[in-house]
């Protein structure tokens, strides 16, 4: 795989893009991911794939991003400044998951940043050359008024959640987040995503453990009483 390096600078700073020129391996996210269903256009002809780091920025706050992103690897988080020194988590999205559509899209300053939680594959539209492309595909549109929907309410729901116990919220999480009663999401992805300082969420998880609820395997965990779980998350799973 052949990899290119180049520079978008920002107000911010200067990001260090690595676009991967595999046409094959674009093809066969496109596939996995049916991504030729979400739009009328040739998502092969207009894209390319790069690669972020963890930590690195696809999108920041108050600047217009170069590209439309469809993430097919790894977790980014969608996060706004509450202060100078404290960020809030709006949101996460693992693959795929389209990025920009409400704001890059139509040239407006995104008022949240979008940061890669772990090395993060996406392909990339260049919105310089195709966002008329895109503002014209019905299809893309028709799919992007169902995404911003979905957003809107999970906003909705990410606040009022803000209200629960932490206790409740880490359950709901993990019971959305496992599978076949084993979580493996990465704990510091984790803190951040719940708004929580790692060394909290290391508390309570070791609550779950001394209740029986969670037996460490490794690097995850497995769910031992699946019932007493969904009981902390008051809701039916």
């Amino acid at each position: 795989i052949l990899f290119k390096l180049y520079l978008i600078k920002t107000n911010k700073e200067c990001i260090l893009v690595k676009r991967i020129n595999d046409s094959e391996r674009l093809s066969s996210y496109i596939m996995n991911h049916e991504l030729n269903h979400y739009m009328h256009s040739n998502l092969q002809e207009i894209s390319t794939l790069q690669s972020f780091e963890k930590n690195e920025h696809l999108i920041q706050s108050g600047e217009i991003s170069d590209f439309l992103y469809f993430l097919v690897e790894g977790t980014v988080i969608v996060y706004s400044y509450a202060s100078d020194t404290q960020n809030i988590c709006i949101n996460y999205a693992s693959a795929m998951m389209p990025l920009g559509e409400a704001s890059s899209l139509w040239g407006i300053e995104p008022k949240s940043s979008v940061k890669a939680a772990t090395k993060c594959i996406c392909i990339c539209i260049s919105l310089a050359t195709y966002r008329n492309t895109l503002q014209q595909d019905v299809l893309f549109l028709q799919n992007t008024c169902r995404l911003l929907s979905t957003r809107l309410n999970t906003s909705i729901t990410v606040a009022n959640s803000l209200a629960e116990s932490f206790d409740m919220r880490l359950a709901k999480f993990i019971l959305e987040n496992q599978k076949n009663d084993i979580f493996t999401f990465q704990l510091t992805t984790c803190a951040a995503i719940l708004n929580v300082s790692y060394r909290h969420l290391l508390r309570i998880i070791m609550q779950f453990r001394e209740k029986d609820i969670l037996e460490k395997f490794g690097n995850s965990y497995i769910i031992r009483d699946l019932n007493a779980l969904k009981n902390l998350a008051n809701y039916d799973y």
